[in-house]
């Protein structure tokens, strides 16, 4: 006869997934209820909670043949971490001719150019452990900032973000090599782009000394120009030539072509997974261009700073991770399908007299 106990341990027990629960059921409320008082009626706290925590961490992180970091995982965080190290190294790096200009030097960038580095000599552990370096190297200044220029930090938000996913996918590809992840071929393309579309942001950048040429001209390029805003931009590709100002357009733009082929046709088992870990990053972005537009333009008119309400921080904390959450269970399920497809197939074709 079951007992209330054994009945609501049965209950906690259904938290884990079916394929675990039939493995390890048995044995887990054999060993709880060995484990319980006597005339005790009701699962421990500690362990109702350990129960349920295990369980949900099983069903969240883990794909249906392999953990978290299973292959597909593995892949993915292996070419996420120099990634996101590369693309805020490429942010900064407009700014460098005039900060060299000034015998001074970003630290931001400095740092990812040591984490893309490392990443790529194959110093795994190292590149983890700068990645998180460089992380913080990213917030300090914002954390300094924010009681001052409160718009100017939230605006600046998605590269802490983005440092934090890289810094996390640095941390689980420890054990997997980006060239081996992503193939030599694929990855020197990548390389390349991002060599050529720095050079052109160097080249295309202009400092405070920089004099205006003869008759005043410069022609200026800004990627609000493809949108029609008119308005102005963060980043812009300036050159006292009309000629030299397409030739580096035309470099930058194939640049971005040979980086998004060399990305997208990745295998899609890691496509799938680079769509999900930028998920968080993208939600950011549309929480403060979208979210928080108003706030900012309250802190545009008024005579001093407001800062951001409990309410407003809370949807910038959860709503990322409640994405990627669901982006998880996405994948989860997706990659359950095409395995029961392949499965499937594999059943059809099969000879029947075998």
């Amino acid at each position: 006869m079951t007992t209330p106990l054994e009945a609501r341990y049965r209950r906690l027990l259904r938290v884990y997934p079916a394929a675990y629960r039939r493995a390890h059921g048995p044995d887990m409320l054999t060993t709880m209820l060995a484990d319980a008082a006597p005339n005790q009626r009701r699962p421990r706290l500690g362990d109702a909670a350990n129960l349920v925590f295990h369980g949900l961490r099983l069903r969240l992180l883990r794909a249906p043949r392999g953990g978290f970091f299973d292959t597909g995982w593995a892949d993915a965080c292996a070419l996420i971490g120099p990634l996101a190290a590369l693309l805020l190294l490429a942010e900064r790096v407009p700014l460098l001719r005039p900060h060299l200009e000034s015998n001074s030097f970003s630290a931001q960038a400095a740092a990812w150019a040591l984490v893309a580095a490392a990443a790529l000599s194959g110093l795994r552990r190292i590149a983890a452990v700068l990645g998180w370096a460089a992380l913080l190297a990213e917030a300090a200044p914002l954390i300094r900032l924010y009681d001052s220029a409160p718009v100017q930090v939230i605006d600046g938000l998605w590269r802490p973000a983005l440092a934090l996913t890289g810094a996390v996918a640095l941390t689980g590809a420890v054990a997997r090599s980006v060239w081996s992840a992503f193939g030599r071929r694929r990855l020197a393309t990548v390389l390349v782009a991002f060599a050529v579309l720095d050079a052109v942001a160097i080249a295309g950048s202009t400092s405070p000394r920089d004099p205006l040429p003869v008759g005043g001209t410069r022609y200026v390029f800004s990627p609000g120009d493809l949108i029609g805003t008119g308005g102005p931009s963060g980043f812009t590709i300036e050159s006292a030539s009309g000629l030299s100002l397409s030739l580096m357009l035309g470099a930058f733009g194939l640049s971005l072509v040979a980086l998004a082929v060399a990305v997208l046709t990745v295998p899609g088992r890691i496509r799938r997974r680079l769509v999900v870990a930028a998920l968080p990053v993208a939600t950011v972005v549309l929480l403060v261009d979208r979210g928080l537009a108003g706030w900012a333009v309250s802190n545009a008119n008024m005579g001093h700073a407001i800062p951001l309400v409990p309410i407003q921080w809370l949807a910038l904390a959860l709503l990322p991770l409640a994405v990627f959450t669901a982006g998880l269970w996405w994948v989860r399920r997706r990659d359950e399908t095409l395995r029961l497809a392949a499965l499937g197939a594999t059943i059809d074709n099969s000879d029947p007299a075998a």
